[in-house]
């Protein structure tokens, strides 16, 4: 038996470096091509099978990115106020299908008795976007609402999908200090970060200097220009965190198992809208082809002012593809690397 044990942990150890070995060849060629400049992460069940950072976190002063940079990670935000909204929801303190006239009292009401918080969680509430040249100047909660609650809808709620960068989960935020009486980066300390010892995330503020937080750039082939600035106080609940490869990692353990939410809500979270919209909350939900497989994916980018991030995660098989970047330069990394983790499937 105990021949047997080691037999099968040392084709196991070989088939995981045979692993790596790809995963590393593989971004050599996109870090050739591209010149990648951030943080890449795979994970495999509860094991990190191979990370590495590329590039540098600042270039004027020739500091590298690290394991430990952190980054902007744009829309990924949204993933962290989904499950708020859902922690809610469990604790009865919402309903994913009360109108939002209900905790937003400014709001165009013939609109808000139409539009509901699973809208708002799903891009389907209709709400047109924001305008892209606000983003540079600061605008308090109560100005924003205030700029889209007058606006008419592009599509009825619930009958389309249309991507809302800012509106719909900066409305969520709103609508969760509403509930509970708390900030946004207060309740994601207490009822997420914390429990998760994810010390190296939080909510960016321009006023708190963020230990080896990368600069943001702009990306012409080798040469990296500063990234303009944006006010982030439009980004808040949509878009408003930092975080590390390392941190992330956390969070999809933390989503593979009940620390967070019960079954029931994380199943909520992966399930697409329907089967048209493949959108679940803050997830888009996809079922890729991968070495002749059909296999359930869920997937999100993130974007900010020089920064992008890339998260896929499989539903049904424990991998995960995290990659953050501190360029506005976006490079597909997560399919290539998913095809060499399932390779050993066939």
């Amino acid at each position: 038996m105990r021949f047997l044990f080691i037999t099968f942990l040392f084709l196991t150890t070989v088939s995981s470096y045979g692993q790596v070995e790809k995963i590393s060849a593989i971004l050599e060629e996109i870090n050739s091509k591209e010149h990648l400049s951030g943080v890449v992460l795979v994970g495999q069940g509860e094991e990190i099978i191979f990370q590495k950072a590329y590039g540098k976190a600042n270039q004027s002063f020739s500091v590298s990115n690290t394991l430990d940079t952190k980054f902007l990670v744009g829309s990924l935000t949204k993933q962290f106020t989904a499950v708020l909204v859902m922690q809610l929801v469990e604790a009865y303190q919402l309903n994913l299908d009360e109108p939002i006239s209900t905790y937003l009292p400014d709001f165009r009401k013939d609109l808000a008795d139409k539009i509901t918080i699973r809208h708002l969680l799903t891009h389907t509430h209709g709400i047109p976007n924001t305008d892209l040249l606000s983003r540079y100047k600061p605008m308090s909660k109560e100005e924003f609402v205030r700029e889209y609650c007058e606006i008419d809808f592009e599509f009825q709620p619930g009958t389309q999908f249309e991507y809302s960068n800012i509106v719909g989960y900066y409305l969520l935020g709103v609508i969760l200090k509403k509930v509970t009486g708390q900030d946004f980066p207060k309740l994601l300390e207490d009822k997420i970060l914390g429990p998760l010892d994810m010390q190296n995330t939080g909510y960016y503020s321009k006023d708190t200097v963020i230990q080896n937080l990368a600069t943001g750039y702009i990306q012409k082939e080798m040469s990296f220009l500063y990234a303009p600035h944006w006010d982030m106080s439009q980004s808040f609940s949509a878009a408003g965190m930092y975080s590390t490869i390392g941190d992330l990692f956390k969070w999809d353990r933390a989503l593979r198992s009940t620390q967070l939410l019960s079954s029931s809500g994380i199943e909520t979270i992966f399930t697409p809208y329907s089967d048209e919209i493949r959108y679940g909350f803050a997830w888009h939900i996809n079922d890729p082809e991968i070495n002749g497989k059909r296999l359930i994916f869920a997937g999100h980018n993130g974007g900010a002012n020089g920064y992008k991030s890339q998260f896929m995660r499989g539903v049904n098989k424990e991998l995960v593809v995290i990659y953050l970047s501190n360029t506005d330069q976006y490079v597909e990394l997560r399919y290539p690397l998913i095809e060499v983790l399932m390779s050993n499937e066939n």
